[in-house]
């Protein structure tokens, strides 16, 4: 787990609303604080497909691309939002090709879920890195891949951060 104090508050805010560059994560769960507070669960309601359409949807949480124009609808206009938070997880081939890493000793199906927490307040976006396990796992490994590639992300978008 590591915790990226954002330098450039714009930055990262047009990568995370007004660009692709997160669309392929999925969305756990979204808070966006305006005039009110709005949440957003990113679990799929299957009762909200047909059987047909189920078909085509093997994962729990909506793909950030598919909800990215409400909360950037809720956000823009002239004032700043309150605050933002969005718990992102890593998509299914995310986490198979960090797994299948030689450095990494943790089988894929052992991995919950990595995440990245971004939460925005106060003017500051600080982002926190985590992974969990279907068991108690020892081997480090898999997080640390999971956060040398998420500080890899930031980079190659030109998001400007601080470890804490």
């Amino acid at each position: 787990m590591i915790s990226l104090q954002v330098k450039n508050t714009k930055s990262i805010m047009n990568a995370l609303l007004a660009s692709e560059s997160f669309d392929s994560f999925l969305l756990e769960e979204a808070a966006v604080t305006t005039f009110n507070t709005f949440h957003i669960d990113g679990r799929i309601v299957k009762g909200f497909y047909t059987a047909e359409e189920l078909e085509d949807i093997h994962q729990e949480f909506s793909s950030w691309k598919n909800v990215r124009p409400i909360c950037f609808g809720l956000i823009k206009g002239k004032k700043t939002p309150v605050s933002l938070k969005v718990v992102f997880h890593a998509p299914g081939e995310l986490t198979e090709k960090i797994t299948a890493s030689p450095e990494c000793g943790v089988a894929a199906n052992l991995v919950s879920a990595l995440a990245l927490n971004i939460r925005y307040e106060n003017g500051h976006v600080l982002c926190v890195t985590g992974s969990a396990y279907t068991t108690f796992i020892r081997d480090k490994s898999a997080e640390k891949l999971w956060d040398a590639y998420v500080r890899r992300l930031f980079d190659g978008l030109n998001i400007d951060f601080e470890e804490l």
